[in-house]
């Protein structure tokens, strides 16, 4: 179901105040139990977890699986609806979100040299991680293969007054992809974080392998070379659930930077993956093309 309740309370004309009013909590719950109803009975969400399932199947225990199934299919709803629900609650953060490690990200910073957030692609709420670091006073940019997305990135999350971090977007071309280097550097300079999220492959170098339940899919490279260039800290950075709160953040100590960087990070993205599963949303994916492995 792509209509939910926030986004028809942000859509629909007069109704915007409404949406402010509904307690961040009163929302998961709701999504929680329109979750559980609906993975019963409507046919896209009952596909879209058989996926989820199929996969891990063997991986874990049967009760233990449906339950991360049900799981899944909730971080799924509340992914989709978070940038929107942004605009309401951003004045709110603190009541369905926390970070977890945040001294790392300021010891790091002390260097003066600027820092590299790194999350996995595909994984957990990390598009939440530069809006929430930008409210809490640090200057964040947001990296990525963008082109036109950023204008839609800019409507989802509200009016132009309240995104206040930075979108680093290239379309992939040589040219852009210079210029963009340079503004990484110019903003690592002003002691700047950039939150990269690399994308992943089923082919690759050894060094860039992260397990996925006895598959491996390859770290893109690039943001890894950009990163050995800038030779800033990097951190890795993790958006899941918590039993506390809705949404966590948690920031990691940094890695060495140089020829592991990459390899230290799968490591990490791999132990995530194997014990919270239900935070990727590659799984339809990684189903319809088991057949090319």
């Amino acid at each position: 179901m792509n209509q939910t309740l926030i986004r028809l309370l942000q859509e629909t004309s007069g109704f915007q105040s409404a949406a402010i009013l509904v307690h961040p909590r009163w929302f998961f719950r709701l999504a929680w139990w329109s979750v559980l109803v609906t993975g019963c009975v409507w046919p896209g969400q009952i596909k879209r977890g058989r996926y989820f399932f199929d996969v891990l199947q063997g991986h874990f225990k049967d009760k233990d699986l449906r339950s991360k199934t049900r799981r899944y299919l909730f971080n799924l709803r509340v992914y989709k609806d978070s940038s929107i629900a942004w605009g309401n609650w951003r004045h709110r953060h603190e009541d369905w979100l926390i970070i977890e490690g945040e001294s790392h990200l300021q010891t790091a910073l002390q260097s003066g040299k600027g820092v590299f957030l790194v999350s996995p692609h595909n994984y957990g709420f990390s598009k939440l991680v530069a809006p929430v670091l930008a409210l809490r006073g640090y200057n964040v940019y947001r990296g990525g293969n963008g082109g036109k997305r950023g204008i839609s990135k800019r409507a989802r999350w509200g009016k132009e007054d309240e995104i206040n971090w930075n979108f680093l977007n290239y379309k992939g071309d040589y040219w852009q992809r210079a210029r963009m280097l340079k503004a990484m550097q110019s903003a690592l300079s002003a002691n700047g974080v950039i939150h990269v999220s690399p994308r992943s492959f089923q082919h690759g170098e050894d060094d860039m392998a992260f397990e996925l339940f006895g598959r491996k899919y390859f770290l893109d490279p690039v943001w890894f070379q950009v990163i050995q260039l800038c030779r800033a800290p990097v951190l890795p950075c993790f958006a899941v659930g918590s039993n506390d709160v809705a949404i966590k953040i948690v920031i990691h100590s940094p890695l060495q930077v140089g020829k592991t960087t990459a390899k230290e990070f799968a490591d990490i993205q791999s132990q995530y993956i194997r014990k919270f599963p239900e935070y990727g949303r590659m799984w339809k994916n990684v189903q319809l093309q088991r057949e090319k492995w």
